[in-house]
């Protein structure tokens, strides 16, 4: 398992650094549909929700308006406030919660659908995370898991490409890639590997793909100059193809069961400051 480790917990984090200064059609396009995609799987009618990473409560808000009910959990005070302000704009209520992931402090199967968008792939123990999924959720319930694919197609062109590239670029060139892995993500997904992470845990239903080709070079430049309704088209029709091969998709949207009864934890080999994986965190307050 590709593991990148960094002991420090940002309990601050906030998103204003995730989405570059200009929008292209194929990663406005990538967050519409990733959004689009995980909360159409997850949606139950009636049903209760845990949305894992909240962030900013967008999504747990789209569910609430179709009469779902639901808990958000965040770890970030920041992010915490800002989705406070925002269902609070919105006219809706929510208990949001500050906690790991790792450890939710919820009883055995509490929840209809648990849901995680954008946000395994930050946390220190993924594998132990997706277990406190299955274990919060219903027998009959979903967990619902979308994260991004560095091993989609697109990097994968890109990279081949580049180290083409690189004969003729000045060897001090250093400029990060999308590609490359985020200061604050700890795992490098793939289909193969997110599988591997769920599947001790969680019945895998199916796996949607999202998207095809963002991260390949100068794509994003081409969809730009194209009339927007042609680009949109063009990045429409290729997801019908990520939708069916998950693999080769810039997203991944995964759903299942989870197994009962639970497989034992598995040891955590991390030791992350003010975290205990018996305990959780010092304090998980509700919001």
């Amino acid at each position: 398992m590709n593991i990148h480790v960094d002991p420090k917990v940002d309990f601050h984090w906030d998103d204003s650094h995730v989405l570059p200064p200009v929008i292209y059609p194929d990663l406005e396009f990538l967050f519409q549909r990733m959004t689009e995609k995980t909360l159409d799987v997850a949606y139950r009618s009636g049903a209760r929700f845990l949305d894992i990473g909240c962030g900013r409560a967008v999504d747990a808000a789209a569910l609430l308006r179709k009469g779902m009910t639901g808990v958000g959990v965040e770890l970030s005070d920041r992010m915490l406030e800002c989705a406070q302000a925002h269902l609070t704009d919105a006219g809706l209520r929510m208990r949001l919660v500050r906690a790991f992931g790792e450890t939710l402090p919820f009883s055995d199967n509490s929840f209809d659908v648990v849901i995680c968008k954008g946000a395994l792939d930050h946390f220190f123990d993924p594998a132990h995370a997706v277990r406190e999924m299955a274990r919060v959720a219903r027998p009959d319930g979903w967990v619902v898991i979308s994260i991004a694919n560095f091993e989609s197609l697109g990097f994968r062109l890109g990279r081949a490409l580049d180290r083409f590239l690189a004969r003729f670029r000045p060897k001090h060139d250093a400029a990060p890639r999308l590609w490359d892995l985020p200061h604050d993500h700890t795992i490098r997904t793939s289909f193969p590997l997110l599988c591997q992470l769920v599947k001790p845990y969680v019945e895998i239903e199916r796996v949607w793909g999202v998207s095809l080709f963002f991260g390949f070079p100068y794509w994003n430049i081409f969809l730009k100059r194209l009339p927007r309704p042609l680009a949109f088209g063009i990045l429409r029709v290729i997801d019908r193809f990520a939708s069916i091969m998950p693999f080769f998709a810039d997203v991944l949207v995964l759903r299942g069961r989870p197994r009962r009864p639970l497989p034992a934890r598995i040891p955590s080999v991390r030791k992350v400051p003010g975290f205990s994986p018996e305990t959780g965190p010092a304090a998980a307050p509700g919001v």
